[in-house]
């Protein structure tokens, strides 16, 4: 019996382990992770803006593992290296052997050597670190109001809270919490909005590299809803109460959020295996790790090329969820000795975000929505992929406590 070992519980991890225990194979997939649960990243601003609660941003491993059949095992490990000459994966407490052994690790939030940034900024990547945030979020929130005599109206009295890097994921932030923010004050009666919300960019706009059409209506949004925008201007220096620009410009502070791009897993570089400069594996049009070809690389932690454009492939979690399938596809060719046949993930388009009922979106890069149907696209999309693994993950915990 074959032994196939998926490292990392994420988009593609889950999607992999999904698609595999639809064949009738004689192998089994050991899924492992550091976690007990899967977390829909995608969706933490809505948790955050305490739209969602946890148990609706995550899914639980054990069950969904039980709910895919026999064939699919959760085991939760941090795993610490890899031995590829003795096809090992070794962990903080055991070591795991395997066949087939796919690398769906995910990434980290990545941070530049500015001058305090680590210190003072929260990144939103993890439950933990979104928790963490939105429990000191609305901590601060409280001790405003009760420091306050009536309401802190005057600029300098205002709860501040900037947004660094106006990517997708600065910007959703910044308008769910903006929206958040007005509706907050609204549901307790104060006369004043109370907070600042700044969203900071080193390129010449926000959302660099999407369509027009998604940029424009994006800033539109923001501005509506009170969020100031710089653009142009890098950070050099962060201090517990403020951030400078590299004019010089000070924007005062009461809570940061980074949100400047991504780096690949911590475990990546510990492997010695060929890498890019976002600590991304090397991977070739068929998801193997180059130097192995028992290898496989998907998601985040991988750089994914387009075989027939040579361009890479932005890092989402529907290009994560398609190339697990993809390479669940590819195993099960290797097992049954058939030849591997070329598949590349499809970028579908994108929907943003942008606070309360409302959104924007390019589908396959010709359709445009915004407004409420984008919001609503986005939950359907959203729904399509987490309701299937609810299921699952509900068949799995009714098959265990039988037992």
């Amino acid at each position: 019996m074959k032994k196939i070992v998926v490292i990392g519980g994420g988009y593609g991890g889950v999607s992999f382990a999904k698609e595999f225990s639809k064949y009738n194979l004689d192998a089994e997939v050991y899924l492992i992770d550091k976690n007990p649960y899967h977390f829909l990243q995608p969706e933490v601003y809505n948790f955050i803006a305490n739209k969602y609660l946890i148990s609706d941003v995550i899914i639980d491993l054990s069950t969904l593992a039980q709910g895919l059949g026999k064939s699919v095992y959760f085991f939760k490990e941090k795993i610490v290296n890899i031995d590829f000459d003795r096809n090992t994966v070794i962990g903080e407490r055991y070591g795991l052997q395997y066949d087939y052994l796919v690398l769906a690790v995910g990434s980290r939030t990545f941070f530049p050597p500015i001058e305090g940034l680590r210190k003072h900024a929260s990144g939103v990547k993890t439950l933990t670190r979104s928790l963490e945030f939105k429990q000191k979020f609305e901590q601060k929130i409280l001790k405003k109001i009760q420091e306050g005599e009536k309401c802190y109206i005057e600029r300098d009295k205002q709860f501040n809270i900037v947004v660094g890097g106006a990517g997708l994921a600065g910007v959703e932030i910044a308008a769910e919490m903006a929206y958040y923010a007005q509706k907050f004050f609204e549901r307790i009666g104060f006369l004043c909005e109370g907070l600042s919300i700044t969203l900071i960019e080193a390129a010449d706009t926000i959302l660099p590299g999407q369509h027009p059409f998604v940029l424009e209506t994006a800033y539109r949004r923001l501005k509506s809803l009170g969020v100031n925008i710089i653009t142009g201007k890098k950070i050099v220096k962060v201090e517990q109460d403020k951030v400078i620009l590299e004019d010089r410009t000070e924007i005062k502070l009461d809570f940061l959020i980074w949100t400047g791009g991504i780096i690949g897993s911590t475990l990546i570089p510990r492997l010695g295996i060929k890498m890019n400069r976002k600590n991304q594996a090397i991977i070739d049009k068929f998801f193997r790790v180059e130097g192995y070809d028992n290898v496989f690389a998907i998601g985040d932690c991988a750089e994914i090329i387009d075989p027939y454009t040579g361009q890479i492939i932005p890092p989402t979690a529907q290009i994560a969820i398609q190339s697990g399938e993809i390479v669940a596809k590819h195993i099960k060719s290797l097992i049954e000795k058939r030849e591997l046949k070329l598949k590349k993930p499809e970028f579908k388009g994108m929907v943003s975000a942008l606070g309360g009922k409302y959104g924007v979106g390019m589908i396959k890069n010709s359709v445009k929505i915004k407004g409420y149907p984008a919001y609503i696209f986005k939950e359907l999309v959203f729904k399509h992929y987490k309701i299937p693994l609810k299921v699952i993950s509900k068949k799995g915990y009714k098959d265990l406590v039988k037992r």
